[in-house]
Protein backbone atom coordinates (compact mmCIF):
# COMPACT_ATOMS: atom_id res chain seq x y z
CA UNK A 1 0.00 0.00 0.00
CA UNK A 2 2.95 2.49 0.75
CA UNK A 3 4.39 1.87 -2.55
CA UNK A 4 1.25 3.00 -3.97
CA UNK A 5 0.53 6.03 -1.98
CA UNK A 6 3.62 7.60 -0.18
CA UNK A 7 6.36 6.27 -2.75
CA UNK A 8 4.39 6.30 -6.04
CA UNK A 9 6.99 9.21 -6.74
CA UNK A 10 9.99 7.76 -6.14
CA UNK A 11 8.94 4.40 -7.80
CA UNK A 12 8.14 6.07 -10.64
CA UNK A 13 11.06 7.94 -11.20
CA UNK A 14 13.15 4.44 -10.21
CA UNK A 15 11.10 3.12 -12.99
CA UNK A 16 11.55 5.88 -15.52
CA UNK A 17 15.76 5.64 -14.54
CA UNK A 18 15.59 1.84 -15.29
CA UNK A 19 13.71 2.47 -18.68
CA UNK A 20 16.73 4.66 -19.90
CA UNK A 21 18.88 1.24 -20.16
CA UNK A 22 16.26 -1.26 -20.64
CA UNK A 23 14.46 -0.02 -23.45
CA UNK A 24 15.86 3.78 -23.81
CA UNK A 25 19.21 5.55 -25.28
CA UNK A 26 21.21 3.61 -22.93
CA UNK A 27 20.03 -0.03 -24.13
CA UNK A 28 23.29 -0.38 -26.01
CA UNK A 29 25.79 -0.25 -22.95
CA UNK A 30 26.64 -2.56 -20.60
CA UNK A 31 24.82 -2.13 -17.48
CA UNK A 32 23.80 -4.00 -14.36
CA UNK A 33 20.97 -2.62 -12.35
CA UNK A 34 21.72 -3.72 -8.43
CA UNK A 35 17.98 -4.12 -6.82
CA UNK A 36 19.68 -5.16 -2.82
CA UNK A 37 17.28 -5.71 -0.34
CA UNK A 38 16.96 -3.57 3.19
CA UNK A 39 20.44 -2.48 3.93
CA UNK A 40 22.19 -3.22 6.92
CA UNK A 41 25.42 -1.71 8.77
CA UNK A 42 26.59 -5.47 10.11
CA UNK A 43 29.90 -6.26 8.75
CA UNK A 44 29.92 -8.12 5.63
CA UNK A 45 29.26 -11.35 5.72
CA UNK A 46 30.71 -12.17 1.74
CA UNK A 47 26.85 -14.23 1.27
CA UNK A 48 25.13 -12.63 -1.73
CA UNK A 49 22.23 -14.40 -3.43
CA UNK A 50 20.83 -13.57 -7.14
CA UNK A 51 17.06 -13.78 -6.15
CA UNK A 52 13.19 -13.86 -7.57
CA UNK A 53 10.82 -11.65 -5.70
CA UNK A 54 11.34 -9.48 -2.57
CA UNK A 55 15.05 -9.73 -1.42
CA UNK A 56 15.85 -10.02 2.07
CA UNK A 57 18.24 -7.97 4.23
CA UNK A 58 21.92 -7.37 2.57
CA UNK A 59 25.18 -5.38 4.14
CA UNK A 60 26.42 -2.57 2.18
CA UNK A 61 29.48 -3.93 1.89
CA UNK A 62 28.57 -6.97 0.34
CA UNK A 63 26.32 -4.74 -1.98
CA UNK A 64 29.51 -3.08 -2.80
CA UNK A 65 31.21 -5.99 -3.40
CA UNK A 66 28.93 -7.41 -6.16
CA UNK A 67 28.93 -4.05 -7.78
CA UNK A 68 32.57 -4.24 -7.64
CA UNK A 69 32.58 -7.66 -9.54
CA UNK A 70 30.31 -6.48 -11.81
CA UNK A 71 33.62 -4.38 -13.24
CA UNK A 72 35.84 -7.08 -12.28
CA UNK A 73 34.80 -10.30 -13.16
CA UNK A 74 35.18 -11.05 -16.75
CA UNK A 75 31.79 -12.45 -18.05
CA UNK A 76 29.76 -11.54 -15.62
CA UNK A 77 26.52 -13.68 -15.67
CA UNK A 78 24.04 -10.02 -15.22
CA UNK A 79 25.29 -7.68 -17.50
CA UNK A 80 22.30 -6.16 -18.98
CA UNK A 81 20.12 -7.42 -16.09
CA UNK A 82 18.73 -6.58 -13.12
CA UNK A 83 19.42 -8.81 -10.27
CA UNK A 84 17.64 -8.51 -6.93
CA UNK A 85 20.58 -9.23 -4.23
CA UNK A 86 20.11 -10.28 -0.31
CA UNK A 87 21.83 -11.97 1.91
CA UNK A 88 21.72 -15.01 4.10
CA UNK A 89 18.68 -13.36 6.25
CA UNK A 90 15.59 -14.33 3.27
CA UNK A 91 12.93 -11.79 3.40
CA UNK A 92 13.01 -11.21 7.02
CA UNK A 93 14.59 -7.75 6.94
CA UNK A 94 13.99 -5.25 9.65
CA UNK A 95 14.42 -1.70 9.23
CA UNK A 96 16.91 -0.74 11.20
CA UNK A 97 16.16 2.40 12.95
CA UNK A 98 19.55 2.62 15.43
CA UNK A 99 21.28 5.89 15.65
CA UNK A 100 23.81 4.67 13.54
CA UNK A 101 21.81 4.29 10.49
CA UNK A 102 19.87 7.87 11.13
CA UNK A 103 22.45 10.26 11.23
CA UNK A 104 21.21 13.99 12.34
CA UNK A 105 18.12 12.50 12.99
CA UNK A 106 18.55 10.80 15.78
CA UNK A 107 19.37 13.86 17.92
CA UNK A 108 15.70 15.07 17.07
Amino acid sequence: MLMYTVMKGIFTDKNNQEGLFLKGPGSDLEYCIVRPGGLTLDPPNGIINVIDGEAGSITRADVASFCLDALDTPDFPYIKKTPCISSDKGTSWVKDRSAATQGDRAAA
